[in-house]
């Protein structure tokens, strides 16, 4: 039997620890990477959902992307895509009035945390059924045109979100590989 490897906050200490433990029990050390990683991920989109004002997390959720650690490459990653088509848009952003109506609100619609104002702006519906915030792509009677937020790739760089998922990561991490060596090392 083998002794049981105990993972301090020393961060020297723990990286060589690390790389015999990854050596000795490659599938517990990538389980806790995993671990870890599915904790940063909700972490990642509660607080970008806190800093947009967002309603839902579906939208989100769909624009970040977490690849997993296997027994062979002990390295996880989490990314946002940053695509214009990706963008959130701004119906998900709580905006007011929520509803579809008759005449073209005052101003403009409003929206998010910070109450921004779009000048000319409105909620319609369109025939399909799908519901958004539009503006007109000129003077009356001309096509309109779907509005859309910051993009989640913009939202999750800022420094205050990367922060943190840092200070999280630092505790995290260490205590879900030893629970994980705890659990599959033996």
């Amino acid at each position: 039997m083998t002794d049981p490897i105990r993972i301090t906050f020393d961060h020297a200490e723990f990286g060589r620890k690390l790389d015999q433990s990854l050596q000795r029990y490659p599938k517990a050390a990538a389980a806790g990477i995993n671990r870890a990683a599915r904790g940063t991920f909700t972490l990642s989109v509660r607080l970008i959902q806190q800093d947009l004002g967002a309603s839902t997390q579906k939208a989100i959720r769909s624009n970040l992307y977490l690849k997993a650690a296997t027994a062979d490459k002990p390295r996880t990653e989490l990314a946002a895509r940053s695509t214009k088509k990706e963008r959130i848009p701004i119906f998900q952003l709580n905006p007011r009035p929520k509803t579809v109506t008759r005449r073209r609100p005052v101003g403009g619609v409003r929206y998010g945390k910070q109450n921004t104002l779009i000048p000319g702006s409105f909620i319609g519906r369109m025939k399909s059924g799908h519901m958004g915030v539009f503006k007109r792509a000129g003077s009356k009677r001309l096509p309109i045109k779907e509005l859309f937020g910051p993009s989640i790739a913009l939202i999750f760089s800022r420094r205050k979100i990367q922060a943190q998922i840092s200070d999280y990561l630092q505790k995290k991490v260490p205590e879900e590989i030893a629970r994980a060596f705890k659990f599959l090392g033996n």
